[in-house]
């Protein structure tokens, strides 16, 4: 099981030395090169918690690839309506839980003056 990012912060910080008092005398260099470790740190941490956060929260769908989400639309907690394009073809898909149900195939409707479907328009259109 992964750490949490507050046990990693913990782990990090415990590794950093603190200074021992007031009646320590740092150099200008060794001042220097401690405040870059500590940057050093903390930059460290936010790559990893962007890359964390990339991983579980990025974009499902690659760039360039011949499936697109044109638009998610949330109903309920686990119910949602996806305007999904596959090769040039617009479906409106439901999903659930458990389950994808193809609810439309709005790929041979045109629209008046070329126009890309508003989602809610569809909505209303199919409802």
């Amino acid at each position: 099981m992964a750490p949490t990012a507050s046990a990693l912060l913990l782990g990090i910080l415990l590794l950093v030395p603190a200074p021992a008092g007031a009646a320590e005398d740092l150099s200008m260099g060794s001042a220097v090169l401690q405040m870059a470790w500590a940057l050093a740190v903390v930059v460290g941490l936010i790559l990893i918690i962007y890359a964390l956060a990339r991983r579980r929260f990025g974009p499902a769908v690659l760039r360039g690839g011949a499936i697109s989400i044109v638009e998610l639309r949330h109903i309920m907690p686990k119910t949602s309506l996806a305007l999904v394009e596959v090769r040039g073809r617009e479906l409106l898909l439901g999903v659930s839980a458990g389950n994808i149900t193809l609810l439309a195939d709005l790929s041979g409707q045109p629209r008046p003056g070329g126009e890309t479907p508003d989602f809610e328009q569809v909505l209303q259109e199919k409802s």
